[in-house]
């Protein structure tokens, strides 16, 4: 979890957090160690501290970005950067995504959660997040299979 407020940062609204990382937007990804193995998902409601989240999480090697909010807020947010002089590399947009999560129907927090869940587990696997039945051939690739049946053994 990263804020550049401090007293949200506590562990009792967090339990979960791996870590808490009192950082500047800007320097959100250099402060978190982002890397290969991070997922970010971006929402503090305030618009020019996530322009500057987003500042710092394009171009870094996490592979999921997720933005909350609808579509035309992310385009303001990059518009935002644009007329800063910054205008990322269409590579660094890959792994953005806005609005965050799969459409799965739900609206609550809990429901959100799920479907960026849903979408981060997507990404990680190198699939659309859509259903088993449209999927031709076996749903589950050989190899793959194979390496999870032999991790259990021993």
């Amino acid at each position: 979890m990263i804020d550049d407020r401090e007293t949200f940062l506590k562990p009792h609204r967090f339990p979960e957090a791996e870590r808490l990382v009192n950082a500047e937007p800007i320097d959100a990804a250099s402060a978190a160690g982002v890397d290969k193995r991070s997922h970010v998902v971006v929402m503090s409601h305030n618009f020019l501290r996530d322009k500057d989240y987003l500042r710092s999480f394009l171009g870094s090697p996490a592979p999921y970005l997720g933005m909350l909010g609808p579509a035309a807020r992310l385009d303001k947010l990059l518009d935002a950067l644009h007329a800063e002089g910054y205008d990322p590399d269409p590579a660094d947009l890959v792994p953005v995504r806005g609005p965050a999560g799969l459409d799965l129907g739900g609206d609550g927090p809990d429901e959100v959660a799920w479907a960026i869940t849903a979408e981060i587990l997507a990404v990680h696997h190198g699939r659309s997040g859509g259903p088993l039945r449209d999927r031709t051939g076996p749903i589950h690739d050989r190899a793959s299979a194979q390496a999870s049946a032999g991790a259990g053994a021993g």
